[in-house]
């Protein structure tokens, strides 16, 4: 080997190691060191280096002799899970061509291995052998009944033929789910739309106005340069003043990924192939009923009859909301692409209420500080902010303590870039680890796309999804079981989503708003005549907020449950039907929503997007109670984490539930809430 060879390779042995030594760590990683140029080429190398560590690990494992297994013996380091999802999250927030080649590359043999171990016949009866012979506390018992469901889940008692037939499909989703993601990040990569009639958008909020020109300067362009971030879509559906402008964009932004050669149709068709298939091969009869086994939901069926119980009187109320829009403003009729316009119109002359006004009492640093007051004051959760290096000077670092011990380590990337997944989510980096290798704590993360400003001025609607999706982040680091499998994110995919929609009660409840509101510059409290407006409008377009939100799950389970479309264009018509068959607008043939409807087909919502009106009745119930017992008082908040939220899955869902409420879920509070009662 020459000598810049081997200098170049005891470099890159070098850096190796310092990453390794990273992810290694108790506490947060140093971002600053993975995420750099020559790290993260190095990432192919550091992956098949842990993959044959963890190999090894197994190997030795499942050779073990029964008698001398302990639960304990089942832990592995787990650096190349944590590693995977450092890159991972790293494709999410640095849409990056050369990582998403190391990621699209490495995934077959991940999902290779990832199979092995999954039908490993001799590691399923070890599992049996430990539940039945070892000394066991109640989380361990728990724990292996729960992996040992698994294994009967996925098929492990099956022919030999059929497993390995299940491992195919399950190799094939994983690439037909990243390839339908992919297609969405790069469909809306190459969106943009110039407007050049200023007075048409004199209404949008400055923060879009102020980056629709930055962006139209940088690229040599007169006038303002709209992307496909939300928040531009959103502005000039409620702010701009043509309609021909509004509808291009309400039709654009319902068919991204919808033709050419981001065309996600035959992708979405081969995905409902790949999950009936591999339902029926484990003996029900659907891909939507195989989802409910593992959720707190019963059947399909029980699902239609709730869903469509409350879409019909949800639908009632936004035809009504509706034609006194059409009353009010003197039209013949309102196009979907008009409904947000006039909504907004009809608040601001009817009730007074100008949005961009309201805006300014909520200013991102002060309604950070507010939630990170109130879940000190309520849950007893402290953030401590760390000076630590990451990707990007934006993002914030906290180091997480509930009661005075360190439960996390969390961190925030809270602005739009353009490089970044749109929307807005929470994922763990790391799991909860506390086993023979280390004690780590789980690294959680919180992206959101708010457009910052000098001065970052959130809407309503923003200071919900911040909310919403720390509420996610509380579960996953609450989580009393030192078992990362009983923590967090990991219990009843229908349960996951009360923790976050019952934190943003904290939001629009009268009681806390007149807390949380500020205006910016004289920090004065939100008027009475706002707050008693505010009030009156918790009901306003809730009977199309609510069947909006239904029309989309009822949509998915549809086309879990039901046979699958022949080929494209009745996959076209099918959606199109399902959708007609419940909306209050009739849409055309362009409305092609679903090719981006990541929950479902690029993510784990597939026969589950139910789970955000399934858990919207639990949190309305439970958030009853609280109001009635105290919103504010560390006691309710000590019992609301002790029973409910900072259990996991020790228990099932419905009997955590029970605990915390003392009886059975009641829709009564979410109905009211709605006004559909």
């Amino acid at each position: 080997m020459k000598k810049k060879e081997r200098q170049k390779n005891d470099r890159e042995v070098k850096i190796s190691k310092q990453i390794v030594n990273q992810l290694r760590k108790d506490w947060f990683p140093d971002l600053g060191l993975l995420y750099w140029e020559e790290a993260l080429a190095l990432a192919p190398r550091i992956l098949e280096s842990l993959l044959q560590q963890e190999k090894t690990e197994f190997e030795d494992f499942i050779k073990m002799s029964n008698e001398k297994i302990r639960f304990e013996s089942f832990d592995d380091e787990g650096l190349l899970g944590y590693y995977w999802s450092l890159l991972n999250h790293y494709q999410n927030v640095n849409n990056d061509d050369t990582m998403r080649k190391i990621i699209d590359d490495f995934r077959p043999t991940l999902q290779d291995f990832w199979n092995y171990v999954a039908y490993n016949q001799n590691l399923y009866e070890k599992t049996v052998y430990c539940y039945e012979n070892c000394e066991l506390n109640n989380d361990q018992k728990r724990a292996l009944e729960l992996r040992i469901k698994d294994f009967k889940d996925r098929g492990i008692n099956l022919s030999e033929e059929e497993k390995n037939t299940l491992k195919e499909l399950n190799k094939v989703w994983s690439e037909l789910s990243n390839n339908f993601s992919n297609n969405i990040v790069d469909d809306e990569a190459t969106f943009e739309y110039i407007i050049e009639d200023s007075e048409v958008i004199k209404d949008l909020p400055e923060d879009v106005l102020k980056k629709s020109k930055n962006a139209a300067e940088a690229k040599e362009k007169k006038w303002y340069l709209f992307d496909a971030d939300p928040s531009s879509y959103i502005a000039i559906l409620k702010f701009c003043s043509d309609e021909n402008i509004r509808k291009d964009f309400e039709k654009i932004q319902n068919s991204f990924a919808s033709a050419g050669k981001f065309d996600n149709r035959e992708i979405i068709l081969n995905i409902l192939k790949n999950k009936k298939e591999k339902s029926q091969i484990l003996g029900y009869k659907n891909a939507a009923e195989m989802s409910l086994n593992s959720k707190m939901a019963d059947s399909p069926e029980q699902i239609f009859e709730l869903i469509q119980g409350i879409s019909e009187k949800a639908k009632v109320k936004a035809l009504s909301e509706k034609e006194e829009l059409k009353k009010y403003f003197k039209l013949e009729d309102i196009k979907t692409y008009d409904m947000a316009f006039y909504s907004r119109k009809y608040k601001e002359e009817k009730y007074n209420l100008d949005e961009k006004e309201l805006k300014k009492y909520f200013e991102f640093e002060s309604v950070l500080n507010y939630l990170h007051n109130f879940v000190k004051e309520f849950l007893g959760i402290e953030m401590k902010l760390l000076n630590i290096p990451t990707y990007s000077d934006e993002i914030k670092v906290y180091e997480v303590s509930r009661n005075g011990d360190k439960i996390a380590y969390y961190f925030l990337d809270a602005f739009y870039r353009k490089e970044k997944r749109g929307g807005a989510w929470a994922d763990n980096l790391r799991e909860k680890s506390f086993y023979k290798w280390s004690n780590k704590l789980p690294v959680v993360i919180n992206c959101c796309n708010f457009l910052k400003s000098d001065i970052t001025l959130l809407s309503m609607r923003d200071v919900e999804t911040l909310f919403h999706e720390f509420g996610h982040a509380i579960h996953e680091m609450i989580s009393a079981s030192e078992l990362s499998e009983l923590s967090g994110f990991n219990v009843e995919w229908d349960f996951v989503e009360l923790p976050s929609q019952l934190l943003e009660n904290w939001v629009g409840d009268r009681e806390s708003l007149e807390k949380l509101a500020k205006h910016h510059e004289t920090n004065e409290k939100l008027p009475e005549e706002i707050l008693a407006t505010l009030k009156d409008l918790e009901t306003y377009m809730s009977g199309s907020g609510v069947l909006g939100q239904n029309t989309y799950a009822l949509l998915d389970m549809h086309l879990y449950s039901e046979e699958i479309p022949e080929n494209i264009e009745a996959l076209d018509q099918k959606t199109l039907d399902i959708v007609n068959r419940y909306w209050i607008n009739k849409r055309d043939s362009d409305y092609k929503m679903y090719c981006a409807f990541s929950h479902i087909f690029g993510g784990g919502y597939s026969a589950g997007y139910y789970s955000y009106m399934w858990a919207e009745i639990l949190e309305a119930d439970v958030f009853d109670k609280i109001k009635t017992d105290g919103m504010f008082d560390p006691k309710v908040g000590n019992k609301l984490v002790d029973t409910l939220i900072g259990q996991g899955t020790r228990k099932p869902a419905w009997e955590l539930f029970k605990d915390f409420m003392w009886r059975d879920v009641s829709n009564e509070a979410f109905m009211k809430r709605k006004w559909l009662l």
